[in-house]
Parts: C-alpha cells; sequence; structure tokens
C-alpha cells in the first residue's frame, strides 16, 4: 500500500462496481483515501470493496440509484455516519445511450440525460456542501471525447456529456472562491464490462466481436483501447495535493484520438 497525505480522508466514488469507477476506487484507496464505493449495484459495490480491503486499504459499499434525488442524499448520509467527513467525490456512473438524432426516442433521450447529466447534478448538488466544509474539496466528473468533438450515431449521449462538461466550468467557476476545484475527464474508448456488452450485443460471431472491437481502435493515433486504470490514475491525481491549482478543466485520455487524427 501507498500512502500520502490523503491517509484519513474519504471519498466517494459513483459507479464503483465495475469499470473505470472499480479502478478509480482501487486507485485511490491505495493512497490512503477510505472510498465509499457507490453503485446501484451493491454486489459489484461489494467486490469492489473487496478487492480494495485485500490490498489493506479502506472502503465501504454502498447501495445508490445516482438518479434518485432521495438515494443520492441517502448516500451522502451513509459516507458521512462512516467517517464524519467528505473531502473528494468522482461522480462517474454514467450509461451509453445511442442513436442519431432521427432515430432516437424521446425516452432514450431522456434516459441519456437522465443518467448522465442529471445524475452528475444531483451527485455535484448532494456533496458540494460537505466539500466546502472539508476545506480543500475536489469534485471530479467522467464526460467523455464525445462532448468536445462529434461522433456519428451518439446524439442523445453527446448532448448529456457535453452538460456535463459545462456543469464543471461552471461549478468550478461558482466554487472556486470556497476551495473546492472542479474538473472532468474526458475519456475516449475505454475497455469495460460495459462497453463488451454493447459491442456483444451487435456481434454475430466471436469473430465478428473482435472485428468490432479493432474497428474501434483504428480511429485511435495511439492503436489501442484504453484501460481503467489510466484514467484512475488521472482521477487520483485531480483528487489529490498536485492538483491543487487546476480547476474547470475538462481533460482527454483518449490515445491521442482528438488532437492528432
Amino acid at each position: 500500500m501507498q500512502s500520502d497525505v490523503r491517509d484519513g480522508q474519504t471519498a466517494i466514488v459513483t459507479g464503483a462496481a465495475s469499470g473505470i469507477g472499480r479502478a478509480v476506487a482501487i486507485r485511490m484507496a491505495a493512497d490512503g483515501t477510505t472510498v465509499m464505493c457507490a453503485d446501484v449495484n451493491k454486489a459489484g459495490a461489494e467486490e469492489t470493496v473487496s478487492a480494495i480491503r485485500s490490498d489493506g486499504g479502506h472502503a465501504k459499499a454502498v447501495t445508490a440509484d445516482v438518479t434518485d434525488e432521495a438515494s443520492v442524499a441517502a448516500m451522502v448520509e451513509a459516507s458521512l455516519a462512516e467517517t464524519g467527513r467528505l473531502d473528494a467525490v468522482v461522480a462517474n456512473a454514467g450509461t451509453m445511450v445511442e442513436g442519431d438524432i432521427l432515430s432516437l426516442s424521446l425516452a432514450d433521450w431522456e434516459r441519456a440525460l437522465r443518467f448522465n447529466a442529471t445524475a452528475a447534478f444531483l451527485t455535484a448538488r448532494a456533496t458540494l456542501p460537505h466539500l466546502v466544509e472539508s476545506g480543500d474539496g475536489a469534485l471530479v466528473f467522467t464526460s467523455s471525447t464525445v462532448a468536445l468533438s462529434g461522433m456519428k450515431g451518439v446524439a442523445g449521449y453527446s448532448a448529456a456529456k457535453g452538460a456535463v462538461a459545462a456543469l464543471t466550468r461552471q461549478l468550478a467557476a461558482d466554487f472556486a472562491e470556497r476551495n473546492v476545484r472542479v474538473n472532468a475527464i474526458a475519456p475516449g474508448a475505454v475497455r469495460t464490462p460495459l462497453s463488451e456488452s454493447q459491442f456483444r450485443a451487435r456481434a454475430r460471431d466471436e469473430a465478428h466481436f473482435d472485428e468490432l472491437l479493432d474497428g474501434v481502435i483504428q480511429r485511435y493515433p495511439i492503436a489501442r483501447w484504453g484501460m481503467p486504470e489510466e484514467i484512475a490514475e488521472l482521477a487520483a491525481f485531480l483528487t489529490g495535493p498536485g492538483s491543487r491549482w487546476m480547476t474547470g478543466q475538462i481533460i482527454p485520455v483518449d490515445g491521442g484520438l482528438l488532437e492528432l487524427r
């Protein structure tokens, strides 16, 4: 176990049951942070906690639906009951919704906004007062490269993640004087259980699945999928002492996609 000045601090990571959220929770715990692993998938969150504790870290699973105001409030209350403080939040929970604007139903449009933009709003609103109280709070959102550059076939998701990017800048402006920094990570294609499930749903067979995965990385100058652990490294930095003069940033982690393609 590594440790730094974050020993004794508490963080909430939403969407911590798998993928990027799990990697972020594990990485932050390695620095001495007590991590509240929040997810609607309780069993998955508990698996993340087990992984953290097996490495000597401190964590607790919290069942939370980040699209529900009361559930988010209960998540925060459970976190405060555990340690009495909240120093950092990684608002990572979200979901992909596919479809261009002509094929996207109103229900799917609203689902994209609810699970991404509204979830970010509810998480921020419930946690910011406690981040202010900490005196050195950090809030990190997971946005996406599609918030910064268009991609075919994801109109609702792009709009929702664009809202997260705009919310990041707004909250950074609103809370800088209250010693809370607010930043966002904009990942490119990251290989997670969620992304794999989406491609498996399209694939005719295993060979076609591999072909679909290979097709994605052809767009990337660094020609491979990103890994959750690589996103987690940036999240750990943005919630740690090395980023205390950074706020309002939307930072791509994308294998060179936006700048070099």
